[in-house]
């Protein structure tokens, strides 16, 4: 009786393993998003080491005198504290003003494959951007 009680609960522990390393399978690969027709963020991730990380680039969009979009600014970012639960990912970046606090982003991925980025602490004008998965 032992036993079986301890394969059951092997086979419950290796199946959650399975699902957490499955729900990160899902998000490992580039993400591309634009804003007003203009490349605006880029997010990479990899599980190299056995947990997700990567980069991510925001490119600030900005709109000239004549009403055209165009890219004014690149900041790249390393992604810190990233975790996956169910179709979320979250991650923090540091800010280029260091003695701000860290921007938090959440991003949600669709039954399309889309996924959505918006940063939660970004102010109430950051943008969400549509973010496709380069194959």
């Amino acid at each position: 009786m032992k036993r079986t009680g301890f394969v059951f609960a092997f086979m419950l522990l290796a199946s959650a393993f399975a699902r957490g390393a499955n729900g990160r399978a899902a998000w490992i690969g580039v993400w591309q998003g634009e804003l007003d027709g203009q490349p605006s963020v880029t997010l990479t991730l990899a599980d190299d080491g056995g947990e997700l990380g990567g980069t991510v680039v925001l490119n600030v969009v900005e709109r000239d005198d004549e009403g055209q979009a165009h890219v004014a600014a690149i900041e790249p970012h390393v992604l810190l504290r990233t975790r996956v639960e169910g179709k979320t990912l979250s991650f923090e970046a540091m800010r280029l003003n260091r003695s701000m606090a860290p921007m938090h982003f959440s991003v949600t991925m669709g039954a399309d494959g889309r996924a959505w980025i918006h940063c939660l602490n970004c102010g109430t004008d950051a943008p969400v951007a549509v973010l496709t998965k380069d194959q």
